[in-house]
């Protein structure tokens, strides 16, 4: 179709219409806004409407109304419920909304259905949503150890926590774990995945379709959702480098940040995600192999690789006597890290113990201030977690048991 969709909204609160009205005008979309379900149901009789967003409490009595008003069947209703209300949610199922999405959505998401609906409807051609792509953040090191996967789940974990003093908390975010042998994301976050991401590469339609590939994600207490590395080694190899281009692409298309775990080994998968990457996080061990290696592979990376992200070097103290200092390594890597986090290895490990990121479970602690700062230097905001004391941690799954 040559006209941009028309999406009504119909929301007693007003800023409720105000954020819908931001997020869908910024996708190129024409907005109108009503406050009561009898406004809806004049507007769909006197205008050309190509779906209906309409809040819980507004929705609850109105759906058949809003139909009946419907000159044009195809016409959907998205319903926003409210947060954490499975029964509501399921009521506006049944009572006939096309779709439902919980109020404190990502606006990736809200775009993602939308976009979903309009398809459906035969209003829009399929291709993916056209505003753009949420922010990839990939974390690499060329040795294992030095606490990669440490960082990329504490710097998620804050991202999605809506703990911080930044209007870019509580973000949409999701963690992949691409370190597909021996990925330990799950580990860290106490968490007991049923889907990873082997059985995802198998399913066809799932790595194209935003609300398929939701099943495969585990959500985390923080906000938190988790793509799981396979739960057996040897499903790796049969992970191709187009279905993660897929998986990524499709996540990209519905979270605002993406952050990938890249782990230790370099293959053409995880090449295509640090090309993709608009922020590169290289964690780096004060000790001359592992400068060594990150030299080697930033050599390697630009004479094979087109990188277009900015480059991050944290420099992790994870031993408490170390023979390099700081400037050793802004020389021998020839840049100035962007964070440095301090040794604190009871802390640590401790946090990994009990499956709880320290930048939540101790935000005032110098390790949590350090990630602060670093997740601040990666999104352009400055980030502070709110200090509260740790909740009891969840009883330690086994330990050997991944699935």
């Amino acid at each position: 179709m040559s006209r941009r969709p028309t999406i009504l909204i119909c929301a007693p609160d007003e800023a409720l219409r105000t954020a819908l009205h931001g997020a869908l005008t910024a996708s190129d979309q024409d907005v109108r806004e009503v406050a009561s379900a009898a406004e809806a149901i004049a507007e769909l009789a006197d205008g050309e409407v190509d779906l209906v967003i309409a809040e819980g409490l507004a929705a609850s009595g109105a759906i058949d109304s809003l139909r009946a008003a419907r000159a044009d069947e195809s016409v959907p209703i998205l319903v926003v419920a409210p947060p954490g209300d499975v029964e509501a949610r399921i009521a506006f199922l049944e009572a006939g909304a096309d779709d439902v999405i919980e109020g404190g959505f990502a606006r990736r998401e809200l775009e993602a259905r939308v976009h979903a609906l309009l398809i459906r409807a035969g209003t829009v051609a399929p291709g993916p949503v056209s505003s753009g792509a949420g922010q990839t953040i990939a974390f690499f090191s060329p040795k294992g150890g030095v606490g990669t996967t440490a960082l990329a789940v504490n710097c998620a974990a804050l991202l999605a926590s809506g703990s911080g003093g930044s209007d870019v908390m509580g973000a949409g975010v999701v963690l992949v774990d691409l370190d597909l042998q021996f990925g330990q994301v799950a580990t860290h976050l106490n968490l007991s995945p049923k889907l990873d991401f082997s059985r995802l590469a198998t399913d066809d339609l799932a790595r194209t379709d935003p609300e398929a590939l939701e099943a495969y994600l585990t959500p985390h207490s923080s906000g938190l959702k988790v793509l799981a590395a396979p739960t057996s080694p040897d499903s790796a190899a049969r992970i191709s480098v187009e279905e993660v281009e897929q998986v990524i692409s499709t996540l990209r298309g519905t979270f605002d940040y993406v952050v990938v775990d890249c782990g230790t080994r370099l293959d053409p998968r995880t090449i295509w995600v640090l090309e993709q990457a608009q922020e590169i996080v290289y964690v780096v061990f004060p000790e001359l192999g592992s400068l060594r290696a990150m030299s080697d592979l930033i050599q390697f990376l630009g004479e094979a690789a087109v990188l277009q992200g900015r480059t991050h070097f944290v420099v992790n103290h994870i031993s408490a006597r170390e023979l390099l200092k700081t400037r050793d390594v802004e020389n021998l890597l020839r840049s100035r890290p962007t964070a440095e986090i301090p040794f604190a290895d009871v802390d640590m490990i401790r946090s990994v113990n009990e499956g709880a990121p320290i930048v939540l479970s101790r935000p005032s602690s110098p390790v949590g201030l350090a990630i602060q700062r670093l997740v601040g230097a990666l999104v352009g905001a400055e980030v502070r977690s709110t200090s509260r004391p740790p909740k009891a941690p969840r009883e330690r799954r086994p330990l050997f048991s991944r699935g």
